[in-house]
């Protein structure tokens, strides 16, 4: 999933290591720095410490906290919801057989 945030410009000099050269990438028509899948700790490291420009750290930090979510929150929301539905189907299943057994004996 490509994640993206605003960033009026990328610092002059500024060159993305090749190893991560596929992932990241500044689009200058939206103005937009982006991350494609997951961002460790590690690539934020080193993406941090190519440029002392406050903007692009601060732009690169908030990029780090929404690449680190392994799933989407609408995805989230959906498993909590299953869990809870799970849940529920488990406890009615139980209260079911623990009724029949009390009825049958």
């Amino acid at each position: 999933m490509l994640r993206r945030v605003k960033l009026s410009r990328l610092p002059d000099g500024l060159v993305f290591p090749e190893k991560l050269a596929d992932r990241i990438n500044y689009d200058r028509a939206s103005r937009e720095l982006q991350f494609s899948g997951f961002m460790s700790k590690t690539d934020f490291d080193k993406l941090l410490c190519l440029h002392n420009d406050i903007e692009y750290q601060r732009a690169l930090e908030r990029l780090f906290q929404i690449c680190t979510f392994e799933v989407a929150p609408e995805a989230a929301e959906k498993r909590v919801t299953a869990m809870l539905l799970a849940v529920g189907a488990t406890f009615a299943v139980v209260a079911l057989s623990v009724a029949m057994f009390i009825f049958l004996h």
